[in-house]
């Protein structure tokens, strides 16, 4: 039962290669509500202070992270990586092991490539996984949601933004929700 909840003192969010070129090819119906959700969950995050990875896929081939979400990471520093998973990228797989956290909250580009090998690794790393079902992309939703499945039944949880968001803050009526209530209008 432990696994399915996402509490802010042990959770880090991940955020896979949300970047220039990759995201321009992505599946057109859903590019506006993915990049609002990933923007939700970075700020949630931030918020509740959860340490946050940002990587990038070969940036000089694919460009670097989307200004949409630059405006929302509290942090400039970017991992660069060649494998798929990021789990097997030294600099990103040391950020998430010396973490302390045991969820890893994943967002990212794209849902069958790179967001499922990571989940795949991390899940074999023994963490418990929750990927955010509308805050994952593919160029066809078909690879998406084939995806999904194959991380589902891998062992990861897949909620939606606003459940993830809303388990990590916990509770209505606090200066936190207050100041984050804006972002689900």
């Amino acid at each position: 039962m432990k696994r399915l909840f996402c509490k802010p003192n042990d959770c880090l969010l991940l955020v896979i290669d949300i970047q220039q070129r990759l995201y321009q090819a992505m599946e057109v119906a859903f590019k506006d509500i993915f990049i609002k959700n990933s923007s939700i969950l970075i700020e949630v995050a931030a918020a509740c202070k959860i340490p946050i990875i940002v990587s990038e896929q070969y940036p000089r081939g694919l460009g670097k992270t989307i200004d949409e979400l630059e405006k929302v990471i509290p942090h400039k520093k970017r991992e660069e990586k060649l494998y798929f998973s990021c789990y097997r990228e030294e600099p990103i797989k040391a950020g998430i092991d010396l973490s302390g956290k045991k969820t890893v909250i994943v967002i990212g580009i794209e849902t069958h490539v790179c967001v499922l090998q990571t989940v795949l690794d991390l899940l074999e790393a023994d963490y418990r996984v929750v990927v955010a079902t509308d805050a994952v992309c593919s160029r066809r939703q078909h690879d998406r949601l084939s995806a999904l499945n194959a991380a589902a039944d891998a062992g990861a949880v897949l909620y939606p933004t606003e459940t993830i968001a809303f388990m990590l803050m916990e509770k209505a009526g606090t200066p936190l929700f207050k100041r984050l209530s804006p972002l689900f209008k």
